[in-house]
């Protein structure tokens, strides 16, 4: 992956990879859509579904490409498909530059991105004018002033772009951006498969199987006693929110007073 192609994530906070997806790979996912997941407009993916979904974690293309977003340092939070029903917001646009509590951010220093959730947007069918389609402010991810309400909206948008992607092809865009779904009248068939990654040291939504934390980590080399637990039941509400909750970005509560 060369750097022009981080240039025009950089410019644009948005990069397209055509036929990221190998041609009897696609077959596979589309036989499979097809037979299995047409009843509901979205799915959270199962790995179990079969070798062509377990592929999509570091699918070649994609993992070069956030290699060096994020210095090989970065893990898969979440991932699921969607069809033509699926449309984000309400149909407006939604987030903005900085949203750095929230675990989406965009910025940086020194020829090095730092970036907080960056999303992948695998097409499995065409999407065109004619299908609900990805769309988005370009260069939005590094504005500096809140985003106007005329601009959140899809319709009569002079600031607008839509996206437009083959089969196979992969949209590599950041959180940050602002960006929505392009609701369009009698959408033709959409099927995309989207996957978060974020810095292997986070988390953005809560992870299922966390429990709460019973135990601080012990000082390297240091600690005489190891690692030691403790009960959460003498703690006050905002000392156990402070001490026992795991970390996550999406919905995590704010320190009671």
């Amino acid at each position: 992956m060369n750097l022009e192609k981080v240039y025009e994530f950089d410019l644009n906070g948005y990069l397209i990879i055509p036929a990221a997806i190998a041609r009897p790979h696609l077959l596979s996912l589309q036989e499979y859509w097809s037979k299995h997941l047409t009843t509901h407009f979205l799915h959270d993916i199962n790995f179990d579904w079969g070798e062509e979904w377990r592929a999509l974690i570091d699918l070649d293309p994609i993992y070069r490409f956030l290699e060096i977003i994020y210095r090989s340092r970065f893990r898969l939070d979440h991932m699921f498909c969607a069809d033509e029903r699926f449309v984000s917001s309400g149909g407006n646009l939604h987030h903005e530059a900085d949203m750095f509590d929230e675990g989406i951010y965009y910025w940086v220093r020194n020829h090095r991105i730092h970036s907080g959730l960056v999303a992948v947007q695998y097409a499995i069918s065409d999407v065109s004018n004619t299908e609900n389609h990805f769309c988005c402010i370009p260069g939005s991810h590094r504005a500096n002033f809140p985003v106007p309400d005329r601009y959140r909206i899809v319709v009569n948008n002079p600031l607008l772009q839509h996206v437009y992607l083959q089969a196979g092809d992969a949209l590599v865009f950041s959180e940050v951006l602002v960006h929505g779904t392009c609701k369009v009248a009698d959408s033709g068939q959409r099927r995309s498969v989207f996957s978060r990654y974020t810095n292997n040291h986070s988390y953005f939504r809560k992870p299922p199987s966390h429990q709460n934390i019973t135990a601080l980590p012990a000082t390297p080399n240091h600690s005489a006693l190891g690692i030691q637990s403790f009960s959460a039941d003498p703690l006050t509400p905002r000392q156990r929110q402070l001490a026992t909750v795991p970390a996550y970005a999406r919905n995590h509560p704010p320190i009671r007073s």
